[in-house]
């Protein structure tokens, strides 16, 4: 082996070493560097409870719901279905009878609504004894009134409230009966007490509701003592704008 030989084979080796050194120590580099488990984190591990959730858990737990949003107030519009029976010297006349309601309110303030309203009563004379033969007609109305509402929990409340207005008969069949002054307009007077489901929608409402209403001398009749009174009660789906 000529020594002339021996310099560029040594300068290779060291090149070789050097690279791999490079290498390695780059490798190292990328490497993330362990953790040492301080003594107080052992004994906070050996201490917890059986069965609850690691701190340091990998898997992100469920996330919490978010808040309902509030209750829309202002602007209302409800309408309703039941049924209404006369209490009276009617009710030997007219049966219980569908009872169509719509109303129309504003609420100044999230408990208190002022509303205007309008119904309407599809009924007969079928529970008449005497002649003519069964007729049908229209009960009319029309008022306003003040509700108040209380919120009994995040998803139900209930009201109260009191109307007065004006009510009149379609067709004078009744005076046969004695009603004699059932197709003028006059006054009525009646409250209501309901309950509420409130959905997560903010802007409706499902209620639930029964009251009286007395209808003074529209629907007397002649010659009786006894008040012009009915029960109604229904459902009734109202919107929030």
């Amino acid at each position: 082996m000529y020594p002339g030989s021996i310099v560029p084979r040594a300068l290779g080796f060291l090149t070789a070493v050097l690279g791999l050194s490079v290498g390695v120590s780059a490798h190292a580099a990328e490497a993330p560097a362990e953790r040492q488990i301080s003594a107080e984190e052992v004994q906070a591990w050996l201490d917890r409870p059986s069965g609850a959730p690691s701190s340091d858990s990998l898997t992100p737990g469920p996330d919490e719901a978010p808040p309902p949003p509030p209750r829309k107030h202002g602007f209302t519009v409800e309408s309703g279905l039941g049924a209404l029976s006369h209490l009276g010297p009617l009710s030997h006349v007219t049966p219980t009878s569908p009872w169509f309601h719509l109303q129309l309110g504003y609420e100044p303030l999230r408990w208190l609504m002022v509303f205007a309203e309008t119904d309407l009563v599809f009924s007969n004379t079928s529970y008449a004894a005497q002649p003519p033969p069964p007729r049908t007609y229209r009960l009319f109305g029309f008022g306003g009134g003040l509700r108040g509402s209380l919120g009994l929990s995040e998803r139900f409340g209930a009201f109260l409230e009191g109307s007065a207005g004006i009510a009149s008969v379609s067709d004078d069949l009744l005076e046969i009966y004695g009603f004699l002054h059932a197709t003028e307009w006059q006054p009525y007077i009646g409250g209501r007490l309901g309950l509420e489901w409130r959905p997560v929608n903010p802007h409706l409402c499902i209620g639930l509701s029964g009251g009286m209403r007395t209808y003074q001398s529209g629907l007397r009749r002649e010659r009786s003592s006894s008040s012009a009174l009915a029960v109604l009660g229904g459902l009734s789906l109202r919107y929030t704008f």
